[in-house]
């Protein structure tokens, strides 16, 4: 099986393709130029690394979010459109269960959480004993001062809302946050596709007009308009 994974919800971009369950071809990058920028090349790149063209392609899978709002919608128009032009399914993955899976043989819950800007993190809680990371709470969009509200337990932290808030975190709940510096704090491409294959060989996949984006909270314009303000650290 063949899979072609963007993901490009978050700072980190990327594009990656999968063949019977190795990687074959991997683009990756911070980032320095907009996603729509780089999703085209990035391409065209791993195509042309793994000897396909884009109608070899079995799968196209697709990095659902949360994350920014314009890169959740590069990736997802791109999947989309590459799904309706040579019919081919797609699968969807949530950033926060992507980031959560690098964290696999973790004996502790893992606590994904990426950077949502204005003092706040999407979130999400889980349990790591079955195929897939499953929720235990979340998905969900909070300010960072809430994050203690949903922990109750030592948990491993992975994500980048890590490193934009732990300074912040009272010290009760930094005590109960363990961290691995060799896990990735982006959800990636490779990840993505990886997973994808194997929900794809359940037949967990849907069609180009099924695919919802997972954005959890409005966005800046409409959180402007309604004059959401930015919640304080303390």
């Amino acid at each position: 099986m063949k899979i072609l994974a963007m993901e490009t919800s978050t700072a980190v971009g990327g594009v990656a393709i999968i063949v019977d369950g190795k990687i074959v071809a991997e683009e990756t990058t911070l980032r320095q130029k907009t996603h729509s920028e780089i999703i085209s090349p990035f391409t065209e790149h791993c195509l042309q690394k793994a000897g396909l063209k884009l109608e070899d392609i079995d799968v196209f899978a697709v990095g659902q979010g949360p994350g920014s709002f314009t890169g959740i919608r590069v990736a997802a128009n791109a999947g989309k459109t590459f799904s309706y032009s040579f019919n081919k399914p797609l699968v969807t993955i949530d950033s926060l269960v992507l980031l959560a899976e690098r964290a696999r043989g973790s004996d502790k819950p893992v606590l994904a959480i990426i950077n949502a800007y204005k003092n706040m993190v999407y979130t999400g809680l889980f349990d790591m004993s079955g195929e897939e990371p499953k929720y235990l709470k979340g998905p969900a969009a909070i300010p960072v001062r809430e994050l203690s509200q949903h922990i109750s337990q030592d948990v491993l932290v992975v994500g980048d809302g890590w490193e934009a808030y732990h300074e912040y975190f009272p010290e009760e709940l930094s005590k109960k946050m363990h961290r691995d510096s060799t896990l990735p704090d982006y959800p990636l491409a490779t990840t993505l596709g990886l997973m994808a294959e194997a929900r794809a060989k359940k037949g967990q996949t849907l069609d180009w007009k099924s695919f919802v984006p997972l954005y959890i909270r409005a966005s800046e314009a409409e959180e402007t308009k309604k004059g959401i303000l930015i919640s304080p650290l303390k």
